[in-house]
């Protein structure tokens, strides 16, 4: 009897355990380049003028990059197939810092005044509106390893440096790089470019542990870039994806170890540009093609997955995998481009397909990404949803599922309805976006007579509507004199996909289904009223976008007649 009231109070202490939080991001990581997404893909459905530019520019096969996409996840691809894969990911931004505070926060960043990378730094994340103060505040043990990139940087690091040079104020890196070396040198040895100041730290917004870095990328190898908790850790040793891996173990053995739960932000910078660094042999090996970029680039997104591979041993030697929801996605569409500006390299096909466009973009391309969430004890029925949902609906799926209340008044929505009927209720009946649609990130600047450093202030103005099958694009005024198929600049373009069946964009149907642009654009002017302006003078483009109500009208009244 005794033996008996044991296993029970045993095997009921199991099942009341709080449930752990694993949620890993990769960086610039393509919907098409994620192997679980392309069962049906084939070589047609690459975007055209992408492939044109890789065969004559770089010269590998599309074939062998379509079959790299499954070689490189096969951890991903069991985990994704074991839980709920989402075909219809969004990010809240086409670029990597907003859409970073989109999850934060849970809320379009345009609420914020934050519409692009340049936004964040000014105005950063500020204590109470991280939702990871939620799980904090509920004794969940908090950590975020690897990219941070939504405050400011510390200043106070590099101004004493630059005074004694006689270059004060002028901390670009690019600059200092390219004109000082020495000063660069010195200035990096500071941990500045990966510093973020108090306000903005994660230890003041929602985490007790922190080991990463405030900037756009940092180094695979010997990085000056992190910094662990308020101290820079120095020059870092060994493959940046291996390092934040091992620091990722050591927090959840310790929180196993103290019966805590945790809630673990994993953010890696693979796959973000440039990839020039050869990923270490033991991931290179895996591929074998013919251009060394193409297994390079690949050998990196393997390395994330064996590196998934450990942390799920190693939850699964400990007894937590089944009670740990692991969550997979990227914070924007893949960067998409072969060699540019002589010295850079992005990321190589299948890109985004079957989608249009890149990172900058407002195409699909530039924010619909892979996703899934895997939780044995959780999810009870797997498969693939087909509902519209969003990055922002993470960390409010990790409230309701460790036992909290979503937050009011935010935008994301919990996912946990799905997790017994993956085609459940809608979440959201539609999503908005606004900001710069920027050819510069991603291979499309072949399409302009600018390089990816030179096309400052050419983006256009643009908002965008998803719902149901349907996207709505209004794309402002083309400036003239830099894209090559409209020199003489172009009037503001209002565009209508059926994205089911044209995921490449290429048919607009605006004129067929005036009503539906009506409805859909009056969906974004509703939710608009609520976007602040962007800091600074930075605004022309934003105006352009708010103000576009007169010109819509105009359209639909034309396509009615």
């Amino acid at each position: 009897l005794a033996l008996g009231i044991c296993l029970f109070a045993i095997a009921c202490s199991s099942k009341e355990q709080k449930p752990n939080v694993l949620f890993i991001m990769m960086d610039d990581f393509g919907y098409g380049q994620f192997g679980v997404n392309n069962d049906a893909l084939e070589t047609s459905d690459f975007d055209p003028f992408y492939v044109y530019l890789v065969d004559s520019l770089e010269g590998y096969s599309p074939e062998k990059a379509l079959e790299f996409t499954k070689l490189a996840v096969p951890t991903i691809s069991g985990l994704a197939r074991e839980g709920i894969l989402f075909s219809r990911a969004h990010t809240t931004s086409n670029m990597c810092a907003p859409s970073r505070f989109g999850i934060a926060t849970g809320m379009m960043q345009t609420k914020y005044g934050i519409y692009g990378n340049g936004h964040v730094q000014p105005l950063g994340i500020k204590p109470g509106m991280h939702l990871a103060e939620n799980l904090q505040a509920r004794g969940y043990s908090t950590a975020h390893i690897g990219k941070w990139h939504i405050g400011a940087k510390d200043n106070s690091l590099a101004d004493p440096v630059l005074e004694k040079h006689g270059l004060a104020g002028k901390r670009s890196y690019r600059y200092l790089r390219d004109n000082y070396y020495n000063v660069y040198m010195e200035l990096e040895k500071t941990g500045y470019r990966g510093s973020v100041i108090k306000d903005n730290h994660p230890l003041n917004n929602g985490f007790d542990y922190y080991y990463g870095y405030n900037n756009f990328a940092s180094e695979f190898y010997n990085s000056y870039l992190v910094w662990e908790n308020y101290e820079h850790a120095g020059r870092q040793e060994g493959y940046n994806t291996d390092v934040f891996t091992n620091k990722a173990i050591e927090f959840m053995d310790k929180q196993i170890s103290d019966k805590n739960p945790f809630y673990l932000q994993l953010h890696f910078h693979a796959v973000h540009d440039s990839l020039e660094p050869i990923a270490p042999a033991k991931y290179l090996d895996r591929f074998d093609a013919e251009y060394l970029q193409l297994n390079n680039f690949y050998a990196h997104v393997y390395g994330v997955d064996q590196n998934i591979g450990r942390m799920v041993d190693f939850l699964k030697s400990k007894k937590q995998y089944e009670n740990t929801m692991i969550v997979f996605t990227s914070d924007n569409g893949a960067m998409s481009m072969g060699a540019y500006d002589g010295i850079k390299r992005g990321s190589p096909l299948p890109a985004n397909a079957p989608f249009k466009g890149h990172k900058g973009t407002f195409f699909q391309g530039g924010f619909r990404v892979p996703m899934f969430i895997h939780y044995p004890d959780g999810i009870k029925q797997w498969g693939v949803s087909h509902q519209i949902v969003s990055t922002m609906d993470i960390i409010p799926t990790a409230i309701d599922v460790t036992g909290g209340k979503v937050p009011e008044g935010i935008d994301g929505r919990s996912l946990k309805p799905l997790f017994y009927d993956p085609d459940a209720k809608a979440i959201h009946d539609h999503l908005t976006w606004s900001g710069p649609h920027f050819y510069a990130q991603g291979y499309m600047i072949k399409k302009t007579n600018r390089t990816h450093y030179t096309a400052g202030g050419t983006s256009m103005a643009s908002w965008v509507v998803v719902r149901g099958d349907y996207l709505l694009r209004f794309t402002g005024t083309m400036v003239p004199g830099v894209y090559l198929d409209h020199l003489n600049g172009r009037e503001p373009l209002l565009e209508l996909f059926n994205v089911a069946e044209d995921p490449g964009e290429k048919i607009n149907i605006a004129d067929q289904y005036p009503g539906i642009v009506a409805e859909m654009a009056e969906i974004f002017f509703e939710e608009s009223v609520d976007f602040l302006p962007p800091p600074g003078d930075e605004t022309k483009t934003w105006e352009e976008a708010m103000n576009s109500r007169d010109f819509v009208l105009k359209k639909v009244e034309e396509y009615k007649n």
